[in-house]
């Protein structure tokens, strides 16, 4: 699948977490194909999409991102990354982040996708395998850590 179709999403999360938290993402310019299983930063979140093609973005970030992000949106002091807040703020910024992309994608190309439910956990080094898929992945980077975006067609990158 072509590139266009993965860079609105990094799009989105560079301009929803400036948005959201007021916080720049360093990076986040290219995507490179994901070979194997990715290791959880901390927190993760999945979001699946269904139209014209299926596919799926998965935000992982360091734990130190996710609590920032978490105590600057709610102004609240969380202070341990598995507070269901915390989990929240993460699934929502998935939600969100993916929402933008998605509606990009439908008004370019009348792919009619539509979002499910996110899905989030947590644990660092956790091993995140998804057989059968190609994806590509983007870094960025932060103040407050480390932010990575791994996007997936059914089909695959072709």
């Amino acid at each position: 699948m072509d590139k266009k179709f993965y860079q609105p999403f990094c799009r989105s999360t560079k301009d929803i977490i400036k948005e959201m938290a007021g916080i720049e993402i360093e990076g986040m310019e290219s995507m490179e194909e994901e070979e194997g299983e990715i290791s959880s930063m901390g927190v993760s979140s999945i979001i699946t999409f269904a139209g014209t093609r299926k596919g799926r973005l998965l935000v992982d970030m360091e734990l130190g991102l996710a609590l920032y992000l978490a105590n600057t949106i709610l102004g609240e002091a969380y202070t341990d990354a598995m507070d269901r807040m915390v989990l929240s703020t993460v699934s929502e910024i998935n939600n969100i982040v993916s929402g933008n992309a998605i509606t990009s994608l439908n008004n370019s190309y009348s792919m009619d996708l539509r979002l499910a439910p996110p899905v989030v956990f947590t644990g660092q080094d956790m091993v995140i395998s998804i057989p059968k898929i190609n994806s590509l992945s983007s870094q960025g980077y932060t103040e407050y850590g480390k932010i990575s975006i791994n996007v997936a067609w059914e089909g695959g990158n072709k």
